[in-house]
This record gives C-alpha cells, sequence and structure tokens, in this order.
C-alpha cells in the first residue's frame, strides 16, 4: 500500500511540475509578445499621448521613462521575459515619436 502511495504522489508531483512549466512558458510567451506587437504600432509620427495610452493597455509591460538631450524615451520591458526584449520609444521635441525599436 505504501508503495502505491508513493508511485501516485510522485505522479501528481510531475503532473504538477508539468502544468507549472507549461504555464509559465504560456506567459513568458503573451510578455514577449505583448512587448513586440506594441512596439510595432509606434511609427514615426504617433504623440507621447497615444503611446502613454496604448502602453497603459499592456497586463505583463513595465515602462521606464527617462530624458536623453532633453527627449522623452520609453524603455517598455517585461519581467517576465526578464526584460530581455525591449522596446525603446524614442521622441522629439514636438513629443511625436522618431523612432520605436524593438530587440529581443
Amino acid at each position: 500500500m505504501n508503495n502505491i502511495r508513493r508511485i501516485v504522489i510522485r505522479l501528481i508531483s510531475i503532473a504538477l511540475m508539468l502544468f507549472t512549466l507549461i504555464m509559465s512558458g504560456i506567459f513568458i510567451d503573451e510578455a514577449r509578445k505583448e512587448v513586440v506587437y506594441l512596439c510595432g504600432n509606434f511609427t514615426k509620427g504617433v504623440t507621447l499621448a497615444s503611446v502613454q495610452r496604448q502602453l497603459d493597455t499592456g497586463t505583463f509591460l513595465h515602462i521606464e521613462k527617462y530624458e536623453v538631450d532633453g527627449n522623452p524615451v520609453f524603455l517598455a520591458t517585461s519581467r517576465f521575459t526578464m526584460n530581455y526584449v525591449t522596446c525603446e520609444i524614442i521622441f522629439d521635441e514636438n513629443n511625436q515619436v522618431i523612432s520605436a525599436t524593438s530587440s529581443h
């Protein structure tokens, strides 16, 4: 009886580990797709307000805002991808997109 119980516990443990691994993979892939997809929306001339509005819809995003030469720059990443996938959005002095570059 103890042997059967051990086997059942091991099978349940293995099933739970596989489920966790699969779910983690799904979350990581969705986070990656979110960063890449949103970055593709930001073409030259899109306003900062529009970019901000779209980035606010992100579920897995982390947005870092800073300035380079007085112009705003947004860096969108996801902790689910361990910040491996990024989108850097650079604005001009009129708060319009100059470039949006996705790296992965």
